[in-house]
């Protein structure tokens, strides 16, 4: 137990000593001369795009009817269950 308080002692000196040499070079740090700013390059300036007018773009082609697609009766409901019970499964 004693040798736990030693180590306990031990970290508590280390943290102590780091903060004063962490606070030292702080206020080295604020003491200094302001550096001189370095100046950027000029950056490129971006390109906006142009706006669209709507009649510009050709147009799209139209959504085909419903009517052109095939049409589900009964009869064909009642025909395809017929082939399927003809089919022999092996």
């Amino acid at each position: 137990m004693a040798s736990f308080n030693c180590f306990i002692l031990a970290i508590f000196a280390t943290l102590m000593f780091s903060s004063i040499d962490v606070d030292l070079a702080a206020r080295r740090l604020q003491q200094l001369q302001p550096l001189p700013k370095i100046g950027l390059p000029p950056l490129p300036q971006p390109t906006i795009p142009t706006v669209l007018k709507p009649g510009s773009l050709s147009r799209l082609p139209s959504i085909p009817n419903l009517s052109s697609a095939p049409k589900v009766t009964l009869l064909s409901i009642l025909n395809f269950l017929a082939f399927l019970a003809s089919l022999e499964f092996a």
